[in-house]
């Protein structure tokens, strides 16, 4: 082993390779305060990439739940304007189909002989056909003749009186009434008697 006497000559000067060792040292230093400082830049844009991803995520999330909300309402929207389209149709088919002389005729065979018919107004309400009737008879009676006789034609049902006025109420000719029925003119046979 050798001996190390350093009052021997030759002596061993080290100190450039102990410059250079520190110079390195302190490169290292150096180079690892720039790599901590790259490092935690990076992380930070990463962290607010990473936000920005997650809030387009969310973004797009919802604008694919409003479309298809509003899909969802332009399709019912679509259905329902269909119902209501197919339902003015059938009413148009029901006011089409509705016969004005039927009515008449059966009027003519059912109502009291003293009984006149001053207004008529047919409501469609799909299938059934409602009439609002401006009536004029004689006296009291004849409003229960009529009810008595609507109520036993098959024709008619859910016969209602809506007014009554009496002659001493200014009406000359005779007590004015106003009755709703449904008229079904599928229903077949005179009125009972």
């Amino acid at each position: 082993m050798p001996s190390i006497n350093f009052a021997r000559r030759p002596f061993r000067n080290e100190r450039p390779v102990y410059a250079v060792a520190g110079a390195a040292l302190l490169a290292a230093a150096a180079l690892f305060a720039v790599n901590v400082q790259i490092y935690l830049g990076y992380q930070m844009s990463v962290a607010g990439t990473t936000r920005q991803i997650d809030d387009l995520g969310r973004r797009r999330a919802a604008a694919v739940a409003t479309a298809q909300d509003a899909q969802r309402a332009l399709e019912s929207f679509r259905v329902s304007s269909l119902a209501a389209e197919s339902q003015g149709l059938i009413r148009i088919a029901a006011e089409r189909q509705f016969s004005w002389n039927a009515v008449l005729a059966r009027l003519e065979r059912v109502l009291p002989g003293e009984v006149r018919v001053t207004r008529l107004a047919p409501r469609f309400d799909g299938e059934t056909v409602s009439l609002a009737m401006g009536l004029v008879g004689k006296d009291a009676e004849s409003v229960v003749r009529t009810i008595a006789a609507l109520a036993r034609d098959p024709a008619f049902s859910l016969i209602d009186l809506k007014s009554e006025q009496a002659p001493e109420q200014g009406i000359p000719e005779g007590r004015v009434f106003e009755i709703t029925a449904r008229y079904s003119p599928e229903k077949s046979g005179g009125p009972k008697r």
